[in-house]
């Protein structure tokens, strides 16, 4: 196996969530070619707020074989860009289309008319991003509630505590309070405190999923698992939400366009085969960074996103131009 990779910056347009900053963000691109002939594409885009290694970490540690979950990923992706391209076919191809989320990464800058926007395009979901002003929050999380249009999906992080999420969700009005789909990571994971705080919504998991062992809860202290393919096995997480009754919302990584192409292809396809389980995804993420070549390629309609050409996960003229390194293996 042959791994070349090309850097990229990503320049935020606005604050991402309430883990980081406007600076911006940087990954790498990978072109991974097989002995059997095969060649596919990935990305690979750390966050170090959330405890990811660089990708100059990972990438030095593939040199003496050692191969973090997010490379792991990575590959795993790049393969099935491989074989769909051998086939001269889309990863798209045969899969329903499935909705995304609108994401507001900080409610102090949202448009007034936010609402009317989203019915006019179609969206049914918005998840926000809550940890900057709590009281600012849940006045503009009261105000989406009063329109039935719309499910919530609320985001702490886990950067609070049972006190302050007891609170936070005491100040939402009741009408708001029944349109929240689900509420994720409200604070560091403990089981009891998890259970007990989903007397006011149901409760999803997704950083905090790295703490926990199904198979030794007691109880069910969540309804939802958040799969980012970036740095998350697909297949036993997808099994692990069949066993235990678990739904199943599919975002990307706040990456990279391939990167997120590549997590809208992993939803389509677990909708097809999943599709009471598999809620609406959460990759509407490019319009968090300036546009460039890649994201100018992926057409957004409403809630949906049009693939970009029809090979694989797209961008083929695109990589022919990347810069490639080779990785060179000791």
């Amino acid at each position: 196996m042959k791994i070349s990779y090309s850097p990229y910056t990503l320049k935020p347009t606005q604050n991402l969530a309430t883990i980081s900053n406007m600076s911006e963000r940087k990954g790498v691109l990978l072109k991974i070619e097989w002995l059997d002939g095969l060649t596919g594409y990935s990305d690979l885009h750390p966050w170090s707020e959330l405890g990811d290694q660089t990708w100059e970490q990972q990438l030095a540690d593939m040199r003496t074989g050692q191969i973090s979950q997010m490379l792991e990923q990575s590959i795993w992706m790049a393969r099935r860009d491989a074989q769909a391209r051998q086939q001269n076919k889309s990863l798209f191809d045969g899969l329903p289309t499935v909705k995304n989320n609108y994401l507001i990464t900080d409610v102090r800058v949202e448009k007034p008319d936010i609402l009317n926007y989203l019915k006019k395009e179609g969206f049914e979901t918005i998840k926000i991003k809550l940890g900057r002003d709590l009281q600012k929050e849940a006045e503009f999380v009261s105000g989406l509630g009063l329109d039935g249009a719309f499910k919530l999906r609320l985001d702490f992080n886990a950067l609070g505590t049972w006190q302050t999420y007891e609170r936070f969700m005491k100040n939402l009005n009741k009408v708001a309070l029944t349109r929240v789909q689900y509420v994720e990571d409200p604070f560091p994971f403990d089981e009891q405190l998890w259970l007990e705080a989903k007397k006011f919504a149901p409760l999803a998991i997704d950083n905090e999923f790295q703490k926990v062992d199904l198979n030794k809860l007691k109880t069910k202290p969540f309804d939802v698992v958040i799969l980012k393919p970036a740095k998350m096995d697909v297949s036993s997480t997808l099994q692990a939400c069949v066993m235990h009754d678990l739904k199943i919302t599919v975002t990307s990584y706040m990456d990279h366009p391939v990167g997120v192409m590549h997590a809208l292809a992993v939803a389509c396809e677990l909708k097809k085969g999943n599709p009471q389980r598999v809620l609406d995804a959460g990759c509407l993420t490019m319009p968090l960074f300036q546009m460039d070549s890649y994201s100018a390629m992926v057409v957004q309609a409403g809630p949906y996103l049009k693939r970009a050409d029809a090979r694989g996960v797209g961008f083929s003229l695109l990589f022919l131009r990347e810069p490639w390194n080779q990785l060179k293996t000791r």
